[in-house]
């Protein structure tokens, strides 16, 4: 049998030549777990060499007490916890303020009053249009309106005085406010003939010169109030009983690095048809964050949890030509240790490499990891010193 000496000093040179190639801090807890886990790879398959070693020392005559015919194997125990299960769905950021401000008339850019960048509040003036044609109305109209009201007085006067007929008074009453109407609405086209904030915001983008023509509805500017952003994502149908207001979610940014815990505001009521989805809104309520309308997310949503669960490894479920599901534990049966037990499970949910168990597997047991592929039923092995 080879000597554990032997084994050690193998170990030793490997740990030696692993220290002197590494570039990472050896005292942070990273490189020491990857120090372990490459230790452990290199103690397996030394194991396997001396296993096949000695089989080799047996068929040449050599002693038969030093031959170690047991495999080796890792293991490790099996423990109920919670199994939680996620999905992720992509988000975007939008503004609920985002507008787009167009001309209510059609005129040239005369002047600009602010820049791309610049913050405005609602009411405030963004721009002035050339409405030439329409005060040149309004100066029309009230020079009408003023002989207007001269000869209603007059008639006003006589027909008070019994002077006069009834349908003179009438027309002069009419031409009168038939001309205040029509100036009250040529100033409002007037008034038209600026571009103003309907909300406050930042002036994100103006599409139009000075001196270019501005159509009436025609996009002039784009405010957007980010002090007032959510993420929106659009979420399959299979979760929506499993989606509520109120519910917390992990919501992530990939292109910031930002991860944050959000809670769902607004869930849809109804699935869009075309992609079988209804949306979910989640406000981002956290200042600071300097998150712009359009950016990506995700969003991880918790759609599975369950108290005192086993899982296991998904690599060790195994399955047989059949379909059935199995994996190999050990116990320890009949005086002997560390026998090898095929056991049928029933798995549930997977994620991130775990499979929960949800029959076959209980709390305590001992789950072979390392080795699981050479082993087989009934059989007696050894466990190595390390378990993974």
């Amino acid at each position: 049998m080879l000597s554990r000496y032997k084994l050690i000093t193998l170990l030793s040179v490997a740990s030696v030549v692993s220290a002197c190639g590494g570039g990472e801090d050896e005292n942070s807890i990273e490189a020491k777990k990857a120090q372990l886990i490459e230790y452990q790879q290199q103690l397996v398959k030394l194991e396997s060499d001396i296993h096949t070693l000695e089989a080799e020392i047996k068929e040449l005559g050599g002693p038969k007490a030093e031959v170690n015919t047991l495999k080796p194997v890792t293991v490790f125990n099996v423990n109920a916890a919670t199994f939680n299960h996620y999905v992720d769905v992509p988000g975007d950021v939008t503004s609920n303020r985002n507008v787009v401000v167009a001309p209510e008339t059609t005129g040239r850019i005369l002047k600009r009053y602010v820049i791309e960048g610049a913050f405005v509040k609602r009411g405030q003036y963004l721009a002035k249009l050339d409405v030439e044609l329409v005060q040149k109305q309004i100066d029309e109209v009230k020079t009408s309106l003023e002989l207007a009201e001269v000869l209603y007085e007059k008639q006003d006067k006589l027909w008070k005085q019994g002077i006069g007929s009834e349908v003179q008074y009438l027309q002069a009453k009419n031409n009168k406010e038939s001309l205040e109407a029509k100036l009250e609405s040529l100033k409002e086209q007037e008034n038209k003939g600026y571009i103003i904030a309907p909300i406050s915001g930042r002036v994100d983008e103006i599409f139009m010169k000075e001196g270019e023509m501005g159509p009436a509805g025609q996009p002039y500017a784009r405010l957007v109030d980010i002090s007032n952003i959510e993420v929106v994502a659009d979420v399959s149908e299979a979760y929506s009983r499993v989606v509520k207001r109120g519910d917390k979610v992990k919501v992530k940014f990939p292109m910031l690095e930002i991860e944050r815990e959000m809670k769902v505001d607004v869930v849809g009521q109804t699935i869009n048809q075309l992609n079988r989805t209804f949306k979910i809104r989640m406000r981002v309520s956290e200042k600071g964050l300097d998150i712009k309308p359009n950016t990506m997310a995700v969003v991880t949503i918790n759609d599975f949890s369950q108290e005192g669960a086993v899982a296991i490894p998904s690599n060790l479920v195994q399955k047989n030509t059949n379909g059935e599901t199995f994996t190999y534990i050990l116990e320890n049966k009949e005086g002997k240790q560390n026998v090898v037990r095929k056991v049928d499970i029933e798995t549930g949910k997977s994620y991130k490499g775990n499979t929960m168990i949800t029959s076959g597997i209980k709390a305590g047991m001992r789950v072979i990891n390392k080795g699981y592929s050479e082993v087989i039923n009934g059989e007696q092995v050894r466990v190595v010193d390390y378990q993974i």
